[in-house]
């Protein structure tokens, strides 16, 4: 399960923190999702802020997860 959490929070952040950067920068079209969903046009900053923080706050499941699983044995 920790695993899975830890790709899935990588993925928010990699497409959040990489999108970020690309619009600060004026980047063009890319393969971050917030370019092609066409309901996010106009909100693109706002959106990959808000995938950095839902990275980040899988990231601290992922770790409740594991100590959680480390004091059950």
């Amino acid at each position: 399960m920790k695993e899975i959490l830890n790709g899935l929070s990588l993925l928010f952040l990699i497409q959040g923190i990489g999108g970020l950067i690309n619009h600060l920068t004026n980047g063009g079209k890319s393969w971050f999702l917030v370019n092609y969903i066409s309901a996010f046009q106009g909100w693109e900053i706002l959106v990959d802020i808000l995938l950095i923080v839902i990275g980040g706050m899988i990231v601290l499941l992922a770790m409740k997860v594991s100590s959680s699983s480390k004091n059950k044995y």
